[in-house]
């Protein structure tokens, strides 16, 4: 096969293809075919005339330069009459004659490199294995054709051509976007790699070059030009202290941003996304942040939530953009919670639900600003967190509480907790408890004091077991594992075992009442009811001396007598003034009633049964209480006007009720309830008392748990430097409470004495742990 023959007919299937005819699957495969004969005949007869002038070599190199050269040449004619016709041309119409031409020869390019696809797997493909430069894949060969032959000639006009589109569009005029995108795909596909040619039938290597230099480089350079004239036209008539002015920039410049990288995803290579937006925040942003940042305050005064959301947006674009307004959350939320307790200070101080009702509006209206404005960024989270714990554990409810007791925000959730969990009329439903509970949770993640809260806490929750006055039992196993997720099982452990001591003693207590119906003494007994509390367990309790009633003492004797059989080696020890029980009266008038009271007040008012009037001192002398108690029963009783004091007006201190005066029961007594509860006012002295015994406990058992906490970071660490002995200390206890670093040094010195630690003879702020 000569290769003017070949030639001929192929060069026909190419004038068909640029002239976009239709080329049939027959038609594609004969040409393929013809490319495919040419390079493979081998005669020597067929190629000798020819031979010479290609360099010499074997048979296969020489035809695939001849055909190789043919095919060159008719591209780049192709090329150079596309040129002809757009040399005058400019503006949108060069645009539209550029992607339209261009469209057209990459398709006809595709299709032509498919028929020569031999030529590129075997001939184009050993000229660059052997290092001979200047050859390229068939459709390589046409986009470099392109770019030498046509693009270099007009890429001018052409870069001139797309900045005005996006200057008409950036100005609010109406442009065909294709324009710009088709035209910079072909400035992507012609800067191919020279040095890496793609397979046949493949897409070029892009390295962009072209794009970058004769797109984009000019482009961000208009782009910094265009926004810095906005940015001093709008700054140049809007006052910068006027938040409305700060607002309308935002919302401004915020839409352009959005503009810019939409022009990206639409129209340009993605790569352009970094430096265009670079260059829009420099000069939108990071050159105006003091007066984007300096109307912080006032939005978050005003509520604006989406201009927050949008100031965020903005400062989240710069480099460390977001410290300021962090801070500024910070120091902002503290403050409005320190003034939202201090303007209920005085209802607060009474009424734990106002507390913490007011605490969790604070926090819910900045948790939600942080969720919607600012996305849940971390450090958002953290000044949120930051704020809570500063306005919750130091307000003027905190502040005003007496300097004898611990009257502060563990004692007040605590006492909202046993609101919360106790029965009353107005019970929430299994998913509002659930709600109101993690509410709670909310609020006692943020307290430095858990300590103090779970010893308000452990108090409450004995007496609801007690009293069998919680709400439900599910609504407390679903708390104390709130808390337990919060701080560990050792942390509510005495409660696990408390819910365990109330089973065992329904147990008990059931036991005892069918041995009593056996017996033939049940059909006297009264109704008995046993709570059996471990001890340790529980919070620590007074035992009281008391002379009980026949009935009373013969039901306790028998059912010490049952535990007995049922446990052996074990102590029961009677805590008189934590039981109660019911009494009915007849003497008022001849009106029944029911009272609600202490065994204490039920012992000191079954001797009126005996005689109407009896001194304080004989009292004292039947019940076998000593004064102290003798004084609060009787002050009790007195201020629920049961008793009254002979001769004397209403006594108002509960605890001050003379030995030496005669009480005598109040005929006259009368109550619309049939059912009255004389006990809440021991409950109301008792409270008082508990107060006062967490004061005095809570520095004891902090220092018990800080030893503790030494040691097993010394064991573990065996030689420690006290910096970093504090550091891990309070790190170790930050979720019980915040150790006083006064407290810390004179744990670490009573541990020295008592040789469990000492310090390092070479270095003295180095300790060493003694086994």
């Amino acid at each position: 096969m000569k290769i003017e023959d070949t030639w001929m007919k192929l060069e026909l299937g190419l004038n068909s293809i640029f002239k976009h005819q239709e080329l049939g699957a027959r038609e594609y495969l004969d040409y393929y075919k013809l490319c495919f004969d040419f390079c493979t005949d081998l005669n020597v007869i067929n190629t000798i005339s020819e031979f010479h002038d290609y360099g010499g070599g074997d048979i296969a190199t020489a035809r695939g330069k001849m055909l190789y050269d043919r095919v060159k040449s008719y591209i780049v004619r192709v090329v150079c009459d596309l040129l002809y016709g757009c040399v005058d041309l400019s503006g949108e119409p060069l645009l539209q004659y550029y992607s339209t031409k261009w469209e057209l020869f990459s398709f006809a390019m595709k299709v032509v490199d498919g028929i020569f696809a031999y030529l590129n797997r075997h001939w184009v493909r050993r000229e660059f294995d052997e290092g001979r430069e200047g050859s390229y894949m068939v459709y390589i060969l046409g986009l470099v054709a392109w770019r030498e032959a046509l693009f270099e000639k007009i890429k001018d006009k052409l870069r001139d051509a797309l900045l005005e589109l996006v200057r008409i569009e950036r100005t609010g005029g109406m442009i065909n976007r294709n324009l710009i995108s088709t035209t910079l795909r072909s400035l992507e596909e012609i800067g191919h790699d020279k040095t890496e040619p793609a397979k046949a039938g493949s897409a070029a290597p892009k390295t962009l070059s072209v794009y970058r230099s004769a797109f984009e480089t000019p482009f961000l350079e208009t782009t910094r030009v265009f926004y810095t004239q906005e940015v001093q036209d709008f700054l140049q008539t809007h006052t910068c202290q006027l938040v409305e002015n700060c607002k309308e920039y935002m919302e401004k410049f915020e839409r352009r941003l959005r503009e810019e990288e939409l022009r990206v995803e639409l129209c340009l290579n993605r790569s352009t996304m970094g430096p265009l937006k670079d260059v829009c925040e420099e000069i939108i942003v990071t050159k105006q942040l003091g007066f984007i940042q300096s109307h912080f305050g006032t939005l978050l005064v005003e509520q604006a939530d989406d201009d927050i959301g949008r100031m965020y947006q903005l400062c989240l674009r710069v480099e460390k953009g977001l410290e300021a307004l962090r801070q500024a959350l910070q120091d902002y939320v503290t403050k409005v919670g320190r003034e939202a307790l201090e303007q209920r200070c005085q209802e607060a101080l009474q009424d734990p639900k106002i507390y913490v009702h007011t605490i969790l509006e604070v926090h819910q209206r900045y948790q939600g600003l942080v969720e919607r404005s600012f996305s849940k960024e971390v450090g958002f989270v953290k000044s949120l967190d930051t704020a809570a714990i500063a306005f919750i554990n130091r307000n003027a409810v905190t502040e005003k509480a007496p300097e004898t007791r611990v009257l502060k925000s563990p004692e007040l959730i605590a006492r909202y907790c046993d609101l919360l969990m106790k029965k009353n009329s107005k019970m929430p439903d299994e998913m509002e408890m659930d709600v109101l509970q993690k509410n709670v949770i909310t609020i006692f993640k943020y307290l430095e004091d858990k300590d103090i809260f779970m010893k308000f806490y452990t108090k409450h929750f004995s007496k609801r077991l007690l009293n069998e006055q919680s709400a439900s039992d599910e609504a407390e196993s679903s708390f104390i594992s709130k808390l337990t997720e919060c701080c560990g099982f050792e942390y509510t452990s005495r409660l696990a075992k408390m819910v365990q001591d109330t089973q065992v003693s329904k147990d008990l207590s059931s036991g005892f009442k069918d041995q009593q119906l056996e017996s033939s003494r049940s059909k006297k007994s009264i109704e008995f009811g046993i709570q059996v509390l471990s001890t340790g367990t529980w919070p620590s309790m007074i035992l009281v001396n008391l002379n009980l009633p026949r009935d009373l003492s013969t039901t306790v004797e028998g059912f010490t007598a049952f535990y007995n059989t049922k446990f052996t080696g074990r102590k029961l020890s009677w805590i008189y003034n934590q039981s109660r029980g019911e009494i009915t009266s007849t003497a008022f008038k001849g009106k029944k009633y029911v009272f609600g009271a202490t065994t204490t007040q039920m012992c000191t008012l079954l001797l009126f049964n005996e005689q109407l009037e009896y001194s304080a001192e004989k009292i004292q002398e039947a019940t076998g209480l000593d004064t102290k108690t003798t004084q609060m029963v009787l002050g009790s009783l007195v201020k629920n006007q049961v008793l009254k004091i002979k001769g004397a007006e209403d006594v108002k201190d509960a605890d001050k009720v003379p030995m030496n005066a005669d009480l005598v029961l109040n005929m006259g007594y009368s109550n619309k309830k049939v059912r009255v509860d004389l006990s809440k006012m021991t409950m109301a002295v008792q409270t008082a008392k508990d107060q006062e015994s967490v004061q005095k406990s809570m520095e004891e058992d902090r220092k018990n748990i800080i030893q503790a906490a030494i040691v097993r970071i010394m064991k573990t660490r065996k030689q420690c430097s006290h910096q970093k002995l504090m550091v891990e200390l309070i790190e170790q206890l930050s979720t019980r409470f915040k150790p006083k670093v006064e407290l810390i040094k004179k744990c670490i010195g009573s541990l020295i004495e008592k040789e469990y630690l000492k310090r390092n003879e070479d270095q003295r702020d180095l300790y060493d742990y003694l086994a």
